[in-house]
């Protein structure tokens, strides 16, 4: 039987489903009833993203294995975002305060404006992905960042969520993976050996920056 692991760029998308499902009942997410009703409030809301891949088939990574200017930059941003985790600018500060506030609305049962819905998803940025919301404003490319991001933390998990990383511990044998799988493996195996030197801060800058107790309640 094959087990597939979660990978952690795939659970920061299932935490950022639960955060907009869970704290915001009144867009749709898991009600029944009443839909006929509400079509003319859901036309304020955006439209919905095409269906994605199952999670063992989606990967923003790095498909090679990472050098040490792809290293140097993923610390560089890392360590400005954890810095501004701890002190926030104001604008972050007003946005997680926005983002609390129409959260507290929620049991007035009303549908979100655009704009409130704008508001959450950046709050669910400042929470957990500062570093791109740094890398932005470093003028960087942000799918060059992402893919080093992703490979550096399929290897080098935060410490303080229960997900299992990728298995690295050999390169990929015949276990019926596809092509892409078998190139990760091989990739996290290379890339968790480079990683070693600097694992130590890498897992304390990831918890910092990607904290779900830094989500707006």
């Amino acid at each position: 039987m094959k087990i597939t692991t979660l990978r952690p760029e795939n659970f920061r998308k299932m935490l950022t489903a639960a955060f907009l499902c869970v704290m915001i009942p009144w867009t749709g997410c898991g009600r029944s009833g009443n839909a006929s009703t509400r079509l003319g409030d859901l036309k304020a809301l955006p439209a919905a993203e095409p269906p994605e891949l199952p999670m063992d088939q989606q990967t923003e990574q790095k498909l090679d294995p990472l050098t040490r200017s792809d290293v140097d930059l993923y610390l560089k941003v890392m360590r400005a975002a954890a810095g501004r985790v701890n002190n926030p600018l104001p604008g972050d500060t007003a946005t997680l305060d926005a983002a609390r506030k129409i959260l507290a609305a929620r049991a007035v049962d009303r549908i979100p404006t655009q704009q409130e819905v704008t508001t959450l998803q950046r709050a669910n940025l400042v929470a957990l992905s500062m570093d791109q919301i740094v890398a932005e404003e470093m003028k960087l490319d942000g799918r060059t960042y992402r893919g080093i991001a992703e490979a550096v933390e399929a290897v080098v998990p935060n410490p303080d969520l229960d997900v299992a990383p990728a298995d690295t511990g050999s390169p990929a044998a015949d276990r019926g993976l596809t092509p892409l799988e078998r190139r990760l493996d091989d990739v996290n195996a290379a890339n968790k050996l480079f990683l070693a030197p600097y694992r130590g801060e890498i897992q304390k800058l990831i918890a910092v920056v990607r904290n779900p107790a830094s989500l707006p309640k």
